[in-house]
């Protein structure tokens, strides 16, 4: 009777199984979509991550293989305003030869996993050093070689990037506030800095405005550059407003706009850093 019973038991089991495998009824759930299962666009091309790895063709019907994998350097922050935990990565790209290719790129939080974005370029074997994420912009600090050094020097010099998303696109930010951070709370007088590209400037400075949620002037300021203002590179900048003491905390809008001296609309640009005053 015994036998009987387990031989039952047994083929019940079995038959469950096939059961399930016909009906398509996934007995594990499927991994859910991550930062090293998504595409990322490097080159204009797509490539789709499996598990943190891509290869891909060099060429059709090439034996030479792109082997794009993740390398890391995870830094999380909300990169788009939209109170969602981005991530900002490095990936690394071989194309058969002695290179190595690093590229800065962002998983976008959604409601569905994460979306890709396309890449920027960092460098052949660079050294990586740290990643952070703070008022919008992705900050990637790398060790380079100077350009009149060969790859087999040692990267030193050290290098940032920073990346922002506009319009959906990842792309170099022109100006990146270090202080104040967003929605921090803040007394007068308050101290801005931070790094601007040298077309932001005109004559070594550009405005700053704080302003409140109905976009009343609080107080107007200039920010000075660091160090020589001509040039494509980044330049420190710093800057004071001071403001009267509001009666209670209140809600404003820090501004930092390009120095626009022809007063064209296309030249126009700005940054705002939402904070809290008192």
């Amino acid at each position: 009777m015994k036998n009987i019973t387990v031989l039952l038991v047994a083929t019940g089991l079995i038959m469950i199984a096939i059961f399930l495998q016909r009906s398509g009824t996934k007995t594990e759930p499927l991994p859910r979509p991550d930062y090293q299962n998504i595409s990322y666009k490097i080159d204009g091309q797509q490539i789709l991550l499996t598990k943190g790895v891509a290869e891909n063709e060099l060429a059709p019907g090439s034996a030479a293989k792109k082997i794009t994998r993740y390398f890391g350097n995870l830094a999380e922050g909300d990169l788009n305003s939209d109170d969602k935990n981005d991530v900002g990565l490095i990936l690394t790209q071989e194309n058969g030869g002695s290179g190595i290719f690093y590229y800065a790129v962002v998983a976008t939080k959604t409601n569905q996993g994460y979306a890709g974005s396309n890449a920027i370029f960092l460098g052949d074997r660079i050294s990586p050093q740290s990643t952070s994420i703070n008022n919008n912009v992705l900050i990637v600090n790398y060790a380079d070689r100077d350009i009149n050094e060969p790859m087999t020097t040692n990267p030193s010099i050290g290098k940032s990037k920073y990346l922002e998303i506009r319009n959906g696109i990842l792309s170099e930010a022109p100006i990146f506030v270090e202080s104040p951070e967003k929605n921090s709370t803040l007394v007068s007088p308050l101290n801005i800095s931070g790094v601007a590209k040298g077309s932001w400037f005109f004559e070594a400075s550009f405005p700053l405005l704080l302003v409140d949620e109905q976009g009343k002037i609080l107080a107007q300021s200039h920010a000075t550059a660091k160090g020589k203002w001509m040039t494509p590179d980044y330049v420190g900048f710093s800057g004071t407003l001071t403001f009267a003491e509001p009666t209670q905390e209140t809600k404003a809008r820090l501004i930092l706009k390009k120095d626009n001296p022809s007063g064209l609309a296309e030249h126009d640009d700005a940054r705002e850093i939402p904070v809290w005053l008192r």
